[in-house]
């Protein structure tokens, strides 16, 4: 196993949450685990999310694009592991699960902690891999009690 650079491990090191990304625009179905979550602004609320440009819901978001962040709690463990895997082209990311729609009709998690309704207000492509999508938060609601998920990862090179 190659050693892991000290900066690699420190990075690692930066605390997220886990998140459940979800869209559906023009009939097409998209979710996916995200961790990589920040709030960045108060006036608007707004949050930052890293998307992997390979992503299907790259192909929905663009300014005024409306998704959802369901906040998973520390004992998400069956939500998480349906959102972790990647889906098929064809396969409906939402079967199984229990999809509520906010006023505006975007599709969040019922059984997560909670959720902000996001209105997209601009994408970056800052990297090769990664597009950082702004977001104001123009909804969103607690939905039970309990911790977020926090995640620690073992080094800054990978997920």
């Amino acid at each position: 196993m190659a050693e892991i650079p000290p900066p690699m491990q420190a990075l690692g090191r930066v605390v997220s949450g886990l998140y459940i990304v979800t869209a559906e625009n023009g009939g097409q179905r998209v979710a996916f685990l995200a961790s990589w979550v920040v709030q960045a602004g108060f006036n608007p609320p707004a949050v930052s999310v890293a998307i992997k440009q390979d992503r299907p819901i790259m192909r929905q978001i663009g300014r005024g694009a409306r998704l959802c962040l369901s906040i998973l709690g520390k004992e998400d463990k069956a939500l998480m592991g349906q959102f972790a895997k990647a889906f098929a082209p064809d396969a409906d990311p939402f079967a199984g699960a229990d999809i509520g729609r906010t006023e505006k009709g975007t599709p969040y998690l019922k059984d997560a902690l909670g959720y902000l309704e996001l209105e997209v207000m601009r994408v970056l492509e800052p990297s090769t891999e990664h597009n950082l999508v702004s977001a104001e938060v123009v909804g969103g609601a607690m939905l039970k009690e309990g911790e977020p998920w926090s995640h620690v990862r073992r080094n800054g090179a990978n997920y």
